[in-house]
């Protein structure tokens, strides 16, 4: 989502391009150097701004690179509890997930930069599906709730939820790696669809 997208004021407008220019930095500089070797003060050097301005927009220089919203879990939560009850839970929570990854093809270039920080990083990779609006914990919520069941003691919310976040992961990682030679939502789509059919041979 752009700045563009948001019914904000000029100074709203402002604050989202510079939190959009750390997170652009950020994420360039971890593919570029490795996340080890990038700091606060290089991105904000990079970007004219503080150190002080960049944790006014992210606590970490890890939620700069996935960029997180806490909107996006939120609506995908909501998404899935107001999905037709003709939808079983997973074609719901395919849905809701699909919304939130509408304009992948149009940022592909962020998207690939991402995968491969996310390859040598692989401890980002919760932090960067919830900011999807793949959060774990939101998800089995919502999908014990749709189906009146205890998020705690009940075993498929959480199944559900887990074999949904690696659908997720398959589609973004088989899209990058195949150069996008078809699109994302081509892939996605077949993804959930093998869950559906039970990943049989």
């Amino acid at each position: 989502m752009s700045a563009d997208d948001i019914p904000l004021g000029l100074r709203e407008r402002k604050k989202w391009a510079t939190r959009n220019a750390l997170a652009d930095v950020a994420l360039r500089m971890a593919a570029d150097r490795g996340i080890e070797n990038v700091t606060v003060e290089a991105v904000t050097d990079a970007v004219g701004v503080s150190v002080r301005t960049f944790f006014n927009y992210f606590p970490c220089l890890e939620d700069a690179i996935t960029r997180p919203n806490q909107d996006n879990a939120e609506r995908a939560r909501r998404a899935v509890l107001d999905a037709p009850r003709e939808l079983t839970a997973l074609n719901a929570l395919r849905e809701a997930i699909g919304q939130e990854l509408a304009h992948i093809e149009e940022d592909h270039e962020r998207w690939e930069l991402q995968m491969a920080v996310l390859r040598k990083n692989p401890a980002l990779l919760s932090k960067f599906l919830a900011a999807q609006g793949a959060d774990e914990r939101a998800l089995i919520a919502a999908v014990a709730e749709r189906l009146g069941q205890d998020p705690e003691s009940d075993l498929y919310p959480r199944l559900l939820a887990h074999v949904t976040i690696a659908a997720v992961r398959a589609a973004v990682e088989l899209w990058v790696a195949s150069g996008r030679t078809r699109t994302f939502q081509s892939i996605y789509h077949e993804a959930f669809a093998s869950l559906a059919a039970g990943l049989n041979d």
